[in-house]
């Protein structure tokens, strides 16, 4: 009966090192996530003042796509932004029907502040933005 319970308590030891072991080497893993931050990290409704007017000016969308609020609106697929680092984008707007082109620079200070640079072919613009939900 000793014997038994010698293997039993060294059985119930080994066990539990494993189980501290486990839950140890799953709190180790690296939480940081594979991937890189993409625009869709940003996604919301991005306000900007232009004229001294707080205006409501692009929304990112979860897929990485933007839509800025012009007349009309103007939609970036997520295939034309490009990230710079997790705080820097650039998205490029190419209308081949008109001939329009411009670029839209991202720069990110806070998960809820920005500026937005626009460039277009004749002139170019920048607006700070702030996320609202």
């Amino acid at each position: 009966m000793k014997g038994q319970t010698k293997i039993f308590i060294y059985l119930l030891i080994i066990l539990s090192f494993i189980a501290l072991f486990s839950i140890s080497c799953n709190n180790n893993k690296d939480k940081t996530g594979t991937g890189e931050r993409k625009l869709s990290y940003y996604a919301g409704n991005w306000w900007g003042k232009l004229q001294e007017t707080n205006q409501h000016m692009l929304n990112i969308n979860t897929d990485g796509s933007v839509i800025l609020k012009f007349d009309p609106d103007l939609t970036i697929s997520s295939d034309s932004v490009t990230r710079v680092s997790d705080t820097n984008y650039i998205a490029l707007y190419n209308d081949s029907a008109s001939g329009d082109n411009a670029r839209f620079i991202f720069i990110f200070s806070s998960d809820t502040q920005g500026k937005l640079t626009m460039e277009f072919t004749t002139a170019s613009n920048s607006v700070d933005i702030t996320k609202k939900q």
